[in-house]
């Protein structure tokens, strides 16, 4: 009889003492038991507490330790868990195709169970921290003078250390968890995000994913909208092959002068007071010649002034919003610009590189980013431009090629060039370390030696191509076109090196150098000036966003560590206050009815991430009996106030360029999940209205779908003056012969008995545009010989 048996045996029948029902051992971390959640009971912790990203907060009951203790004899080589299988954990269930691209999910994922070293449990846990201490001491020493600061000389750095090699005897998986990334994929196509890559944050939070699958799985509409989304995708001009058009054909893409004039407007506004391409005095005059003398212009200028169009193209003001898709008419218009454009540059000739060509690599890269077009190609393509800029040495300053192959009375680089060359190198690498805080990667500037100096705060008519000496530059306290590249390249240092160590294997960097890191920050952001004026307000919300991205991710490892002590609470704040910031400084820039920055960059959803990221920790927990940091979240203001802020700016992105759905259905999923902890019995009415939200965005999307065709597209898209029309008019209109009108079928178009369009008129005069002439033109012009540069 066992143990149990014999007790009640030996009880006297007379003891009035009523029997004590003996406690059960309870064998669940007691995280899990809190959150009444099943647990696989791995020790030292286990699957749950390891993916959210708080392994160190894994405890179990002691009364458990000592039973495995107990049984640690029998079970010699079998894995330390308190499973009753004793093997491996259950496979973690696959996700939906919707939510699995935000989680980083593809497929099921086995975690192995650590091996019994010693006897005990406990004394393996304590032995191996230890160890895990030891390994620290000695991998800081081998990164450090021994002073215990960090020292990084630029001629001989030293090799950046992993997890794995800080500390060798943890788990691999142990190690890989403590970087913030996303590593997905099969064989040789995978995926690789870092540590400030915004969808790096769902790996902390399991809660999030599962309302995202649930979404899903619970709501058969979003799914039903989603499909018919997905059919609606038609194949439109900017997705067709690129258009055979001769170097003069160029300009049959350009709209007309009312629209052009608004466009480069807008484009002058916004990136000629922050990414800086243009000498704007040298460029109005060649538009105005265009426009006297359309066929008669450069077609590189030509090229220009398109990809010029095609980075606003989205954000003029129009009517309502039209669709193809999951993609807006202006953004197909704007790609096929984009693709024009690229065909032409790629055709001429690398022997005689001059401005315009570094110019157009610019503004193509730009129009990309602007339009969202190729994504994840974005980093790979930033690379490649900075090796361009690199490889013409615009890193270097051009006045030594003067000293060394020039004489006083020829300079072969001219101090206009030198200047257009320092705003070229800044644009180019300001771009590059942006592709790489969205990324996730180290940049590939990082040790590079640049001695070509910051563009000088001047403004563009105290310059032109034949100036000998350029004049004495502004203080910062002026504000000219080039104050923000000026002022931007003062933290520049700063930046880089941050990025670099924030995307690195060992991301997480002692605290001391944390709060030195911040203090920076903090001093560069007391030192953007105040201008007055509306044409510096874009410059000014830009240099803040920057820096304040960067105390976002410099803070976020240290944000979630101890949530339940006060060591690191000035990390959450700064972390949380930072992600409050962006949504304002984006929200000052929108009530303008400017939308540039919420286009060109995805600070919204990062920044929603990062509060619910916050908001999550701040749970409290009674039964450890401390305190959380709900205060911290209360006092810094309502976070669903700045969610649904961030949610509208994602909405006016969607109704711009039609992209940005999948980010719009993870925002809506983290007001579902905050709220449904606000109200727990409301939990799953939450989860509906989230889901509504989604399906509504799409229903509208859908509702406004354009019936493509291909005549009446081509039709609204060129301009075409007088001097492209054909001589054959018939009663006012154009007589297609049989012969005509089968190559304009051949070559993609439609035509009908009249095809004719009647544009508005400009101040050239009324201009006719005949689809089916437009056509036959482009397939004349497919094999004509090319004209120069």
């Amino acid at each position: 009889m066992s143990s149990n048996g014999t007790a009640r045996e030996e009880r006297s029948p007379h003891d009035e003492t009523p029997a004590s029902k003996r406690r059960r051992i309870a064998f669940s971390c007691l995280d899990c038991r809190r959150r009444k959640l099943k647990c696989d009971r791995i020790y030292p912790s286990c699957t749950r507490c390891q993916k959210s990203g708080q392994p160190q907060n894994c405890t179990y009951d002691t009364e458990a330790v000592d039973t495995l203790n107990q049984s640690s004899g029998e079970r010699t080589g079998s894995a330390r868990d308190f499973s009753s299988s004793g093997g491996l954990p259950r496979a973690v269930p696959r996700l939906p195709s919707v939510a699995r691209s935000f989680a980083g999910d593809d497929g099921d994922e086995i975690i192995p169970t650590r091996q019994p070293d010693d006897a005990t449990a406990r004394l393996y846990a304590q032995d191996e921290r230890i160890r895990q201490l030891e390994n620290r001491i000695i991998g800081l020493e081998r990164i450090t003078n021994g002073n215990g600061r960090v020292h990084w000389p630029r001629s001989t750095r030293s090799p950046e250390l992993t997890q794995a090699e800080l500390n060798p005897s943890l788990d691999p998986r142990e190690a890989v968890d403590k970087e913030s990334m996303i590593f997905r994929g099969k064989g040789f196509k995978t995926q690789f995000y870092g540590a400030s890559y915004h969808m790096s944050y769902l790996s902390h939070l399991p809660e999030l994913r599962m309302v995202m699958k649930d979404m899903i799985v619970h709501h058969p509409a979003l799914a039903r909208v989603q499909m018919e989304l997905n059919n609606a995708k038609t194949k439109g001009a900017g997705q067709e092959d690129t258009i055979p058009l001769h170097d003069q054909g160029l300009a049959s893409l350009v709209p007309h002068r009312k629209i052009t004039d608004q466009l480069v407007q807008i484009y002058v506004d916004n990136f000629e007071t922050t990414h800086r391409v243009l000498h704007l005095p040298s460029f109005w005059d060649e538009y105005a010649k265009f426009w006297s003398a359309p066929r008669e212009a450069r077609p590189a200028f030509v090229a220009l002034l398109l990809l010029i169009l095609a980075t606003t193209n989205c954000i003029r003001e129009k009517g309502p919003t039209m669709f193809r898709g999951d993609s807006s008419v202006e953004r197909e218009t704007a790609i096929m610009w984009i693709r024009n454009c690229d065909a032409w540059l790629r055709s001429q000739s690398q022997k005689h590189t001059t401005l315009i060509i570094f110019q157009l690599h610019c503004l193509s890269f730009m129009a990309k980013q602007m339009n969202s077009v190729k994504r994840k190609r974005i980093w790979t393509s930033a690379g490649t431009l900075t090796r361009q800029a690199m490889s013409a040495g615009l890193h270097r300053d051009a006045h030594i090629v003067n000293l060394r192959h020039g004489t006083p009375s020829f300079k072969r680089v001219s101090v206009f060039d030198q200047e257009m060359r320092r705003r070229i190198w800044t644009t180019i690498s300001e771009l590059e370390l942006q592709a790489d805080l969205d990324r996730g990667m180290p940049s590939m500037t990082r040790d590079l030696i640049e001695d070509c100096g910051p563009p000088h705060n001047i403004d563009d008519d105290e310059m032109d191509p034949s100036s000998e000496q350029l004049p004495n530059p502004r203080p910062s306290s002026h504000f000219t076109r080039s104050s923000y590249q000026n002022l931007s390249r003062s933290s520049w240092s700063l930046r880089i090196e941050l990025t670099s160590l924030i995307n690195g294997p060992n991301s997480q960097m002692p605290y001391e150098d944390v709060l030195l890191y911040d203090k920076k920050i903090m001093q560069c952001l007391d030192e953007i000036p105040h201008w007055n004026g509306h044409e510096s307000l874009v410059s000014r919300i830009l240099l803040q966003i920057q820096l304040q991205q960067l105390l976002l991710f410099l803070h976020k490892p240290y944000a979630r560590d101890e949530p339940w002590g006060s060591r690191y609470d000035y990390s959450a704040i700064v972390h949380l206050r930072s992600a409050m910031t962006i949504i304002d400084l984006h929200d000052q820039l929108l009530s303008t009815g400017n939308s540039f920055l919420c286009l060109f960059r995805n600070d919204g959803l990062s920044a929603a991430l990062s509060i619910c990221y916050n908001v999550s920790i701040s749970s409290p927990k009674p039964e450890r009996g401390l305190p959380s940091r709900s205060a911290i979240v209360q006092l810094s203001g309502d976070p669903l106030q700045y969610l649904e802020r961030a949610l509208a700016m994602l909405e006016d992105k969607i109704m711009c360029l039609g992209v940005g759905l999948q980010e719009y259905y993870c925002v809506c999923a983290i007001i579902g999940l905050l709220k449904s902890r606000m109200s727990q019995d409301q939990s799953r009415n939450e989860e509906h209205r989230s889901a509504d939200k989604v399906t509504r965005m799409i229903q509208r999307v859908l509702a406004t779908q354009d019936n493509y065709s291909a005549a009446a597209t081509l039709a609204s898209l060129p301009n075409m003056t007088a001097q492209w029309k054909s001589t054959r008019t018939m009663g006012g209109k154009k007589a297609l012969s049989k012969k005509q009108s089968k190559k304009a079928k051949l070559a993609g178009g439609e035509v009908d008995d009249a095809v004719e369009v009647d544009e508005e008129a400009d101040d050239q005069g009324s201009h006719e545009v005949y689809v089916s002439q437009y056509q036959i033109e482009k397939h004349h012009f497919k094999h004509q010989p090319q004209q120069p540069i």
